[in-house]
């Protein structure tokens, strides 16, 4: 029974995981200066060159014309993504254990956080 809960809650958190990324994508295309990423699913399964051009998309942002907390902000989006996305693929290696999961549903919420400042204008130099 542990087992069925284990795996239910593992398709919910890579069904999640997968609408971060959607959601990743639109914002990143959205940047001045916009950033395109591969589709993640391919015909065998998950691209690992689209995994890698979103390392290099969290490198890139250092040149967006935006302020400093903005580009710290996508980057850090990026990272909780790669997490939660990493917990998942190491569930999948090596087992199921609760504190993967545990840890890709807190990199999730960090992620949701992160993105609703963004959203909110939270990130926007107060400089004037």
């Amino acid at each position: 029974m542990a087992d069925h809960g284990d795996r239910e809650r593992f398709l919910d958190l890579g069904e999640t995981v997968l609408g971060m990324l959607g959601y990743l994508r639109e914002l990143l295309l959205d940047l001045p200066i916009p950033v395109s990423l591969p589709d993640f699913v391919g015909e065998d399964g998950p691209n690992h060159e689209a995994v890698i051009a979103l390392d290099r998309a969290r490198h890139l942002i250092e040149e967006e014309p935006i302020p400093e907390m903005r580009q710290t902000a996508y980057g850090h989006l990026i990272l909780e993504w790669l997490t939660a996305y990493e917990m998942l693929v190491l569930r999948q290696l090596a087992g199921p254990a609760p504190w993967r999961l545990d840890a890709a549903q807190f990199a999730i919420a960090r992620f949701t956080t992160i993105a609703e400042m963004i959203e909110n204008g939270e990130l926007d130099d107060d400089e004037s």
